[in-house]
């Protein structure tokens, strides 16, 4: 299952050494805080919130690649740095929100706004983005650079 998401080496490496310390440290549960979970091996703050917020319900903000140039290119931030952006973001937002809006801001990131060109003319929300024009608008170019949820899924 590890050997095709690519460096399966260190990630089994990895996974042992989380599995360890999750008996050796908290009895064999996962832990239900970001400081406890970015303490264990392959978890910083990212999967920290992904886990918190899908595992136990707890609101966290994922920053990622895809939500990081989202968060900038809507003027939501103008930080680089991912625990800035995730402060800066959060203040905008309820915190009931968080966890889906992270979802659903990547999901748009992987499909629709791309880092090099964004189907800006195949964009549901192109009349709220102020970065709207940084790819193509004609519907008909746009369209072709969206990837389907197939395509999307082959790239994580």
């Amino acid at each position: 299952m590890i050997r095709p998401t690519g460096f399966f080496r260190n990630k089994t490496n990895t996974l042992i050494k989380l599995g360890q310390q999750l008996v050796e440290r908290f009895d064999g549960e996962v832990p239900h805080t970001l400081d406890e979970l970015v303490t264990l091996p392959g978890f910083g703050r990212k999967t920290a919130n992904v886990v918190l917020g899908n595992a136990f319900g707890i609101p966290g903000i994922t920053v990622d690649t895809h939500f990081g140039r989202l968060a900038r290119r809507w003027r939501w931030t103008e930080s680089t740095d991912p625990v800035k952006v995730e402060h800066e973001v959060g203040a905008l937002f309820p915190k009931k929100d968080w966890t889906i809006l992270s979802h659903r801001v990547i999901w748009h990131g992987r499909r629709v706004c791309h880092a090099r060109k964004p189907a800006c003319g195949a964009c549901a929300i192109a009349r709220l983005c102020p970065s709207y024009g940084e790819g193509p608008t004609d519907p008909v170019v746009a369209a072709k650079l969206v990837k389907t949820p197939e395509q999307v899924a082959e790239t994580v």
